[in-house]
């Protein structure tokens, strides 16, 4: 949990990164027409998003699902961007499929002003004996210390009585002002519960000698789940601040720790076998990019998900910082033999999309179609794209790629009418990479301008890429052969043109389909 003004490292990253061009005007006219070379924008004040779960007057902050009975129960914590001194209570909202969302109601209010609560940070929810036990962060920035952990009880997941005696400080040798974010977990051969929260800590794991400040997993261990006994740390990280939001379960024969890092604002992972003490970090630790943050995972009893926000930005402007909370994100985690995961699209979301439409091309340059088959031949300095009307609507694409020879390519959103400003999904072959860049038109040339965010990308040796691409108004989750997960905030995405385009080299998109 970052609470609203813990956002500095984020907002440099953007004032590096997120800046305004002279060719960038706009206008909110939907009947411009879709060449028209002035972008199309919207206000998303008062949107509710269905998919991507966010209601119309709130925004979603780290989420803490709950799986009973088919249905997931999933509380966050609300932003409400308002003045108040007291904030982020706990709220709820369920779903039987990921994709339809019912309900959405105060779980956990904040205390007063002056109560340790004043705002309530990130916990979890954990069942025993028909008991639902919430543990939650209190936080007020004018107590010292001002994280301790809290506890609120219900026996139905609706109702919950706060249960002021029960405080959890940190111990000594922990941050008492960096102590937050508590995840259950059981050792059923045991009967024993442990209690991970996210702090700091000057005492090293391996040495127990004072040491530098060290990002810590605190663990504490209960029979109870109400007395708390300081044991052994369970991890230790001195690459960063803080790991927060911190996710540990079992999956086969591997243990997974998942956090999110304060940082470089990602969801890393690392896992060990069961029979190891030692973690190993793949070769690409990250479930998402920088707009999924703060992610934790539920089981169903057939799949594992994850789910985290996707920022929104200041006035809903691409040019701006990335706010705190946003839209609810989830995804499928497919576990690999060798223990690493991919990330797809949830069975939910993909089959809500189902109604296919007739996908005309407004322009060819350098490119052909037959059907839903696309075949795009850039020529030298001249780039190829197919370009297509605007979708309004939430809407998936699905294609396959063949990168016969193109080694840049890939999907263009917010093209503007006349591509005088366009966000592109790259494809870099080359780099092996995956990026969101912005680009504008100079003279009868684009150029790009910044590179916004970017994640590792594995090349199969056939180059053959399977994308589903969703969106909903403003987000767009890239999804690549069920490996990959790039989420991005793109708000020009629903009122203007979109493409797909070869920089260099021969590629094609082959059945290439547009869903509502």
């Amino acid at each position: 949990m970052v609470f609203k003004f813990k956002l500095l490292p984020l907002l440099l990253l953007n004032a590096l990164f997120f800046n305004c061009s002279s060719n960038d005007s706009s206008t909110t006219d939907p009947v411009v027409p879709p060449n028209d070379p002035v972008c199309r924008t919207i206000g998303e004040t008062g949107r509710e998003y269905t998919t991507m779960f966010k209601p119309a007057n709130n925004w979603v902050g780290d989420p803490m699902p709950f799986y009973e009975n088919g249905t997931f129960h999933i509380f966050y914590l609300m932003d409400a961007r308002n003045s108040q001194p007291t904030f982020h209570p706990w709220f709820k909202t369920t779903t039987t499929d990921l994709a339809t969302f019912v309900g959405n109601n105060e779980a956990i209010p904040t205390g007063a002003a002056t109560d340790q609560d004043g705002a309530l940070g990130t916990g979890s929810v954990f069942k025993k004996d028909g008991i639902y036990y919430g543990f939650y962060t209190g936080h007020n920035g004018n107590l010292d210390p001002k994280e301790k952990i809290m506890l609120a009880t219900s026996t139905d997941l609706i109702k919950w009585t706060k249960k002021p005696s029960f405080l959890l400080q940190a111990s000594n040798g922990y941050d008492r002002n960096e102590f937050r974010d508590p995840i259950i977990i059981e050792d059923k051969t045991t009967g024993i519960y442990k209690m991970l929260i996210a702090t700091r800590s000057t005492v090293s794991m391996t040495t127990n000698n004072v040491e530098p400040w060290r990002a810590v997993l605190a663990q504490y261990s209960s029979t109870n789940l109400i007395d708390w006994t300081l044991e052994k740390p369970f991890y230790e990280d001195t690459s960063t601040f803080i790991t927060e939001c911190p996710d540990v379960f079992t999956m086969g024969n591997y243990q997974y720790l998942i956090y999110s890092n304060i940082d470089d604002r990602m969801v890393h992972y690392k896992y060990r076998p069961l029979t190891s003490n030692l973690w190993i970090t793949p070769a690409n630790s990250k479930l998402d990019g920088i707009a999924f943050y703060a992610g934790r995972t539920v089981f169903d009893g057939v799949n594992r998900y994850i789910m985290g926000w996707c920022p929104t930005k200041n006035n809903s402007s691409d040019a701006n910082n990335y706010d705190w909370a946003g839209s609810l994100v989830t995804h499928r985690l497919i576990q690999h033999s060798d223990g690493t995961f991919g990330v797809a699209i949830t069975d939910g979301v993909n089959t809500k999309f189902a109604t296919a439409k007739v996908l005309t091309p407004l322009k060819n340059v350098g490119s052909s179609n037959s059907n839903s088959n696309y075949t795009l031949k850039a020529s030298g300095v001249e780039k190829s794209y197919s370009l297509f009307d605007r979708e309004t609507k939430p809407f998936k694409i699905k294609t396959r790629i063949n990168a016969t020879s193109s080694t840049q390519f890939g999907f263009g959103f917010g093209a503007c009418g006349t591509l005088n400003e366009m966000y592109s999904i790259v494809f870099d072959l080359v780099k092996n990479q995956i990026r969101l860049e912005k680009s504008i038109k100079n003279g009868s040339a684009s150029e790009v301008i910044s590179t916004l965010t970017q994640l590792p990308l594995t090349v199969p040796t056939n180059k053959q890429f399977d994308i589903t691409i969703v969106s909903e108004h403003s987000v767009c989750v890239v999804y690549i052969n069920d490996e990959i997960a790039f989420t991005n905030r793109i708000y020009k995405m629903s009122q203007n043109p979109w493409t797909i385009f070869a920089n260099n080299g021969e590629v094609t998109f082959s059945d290439l389909k547009v869903f509502n």
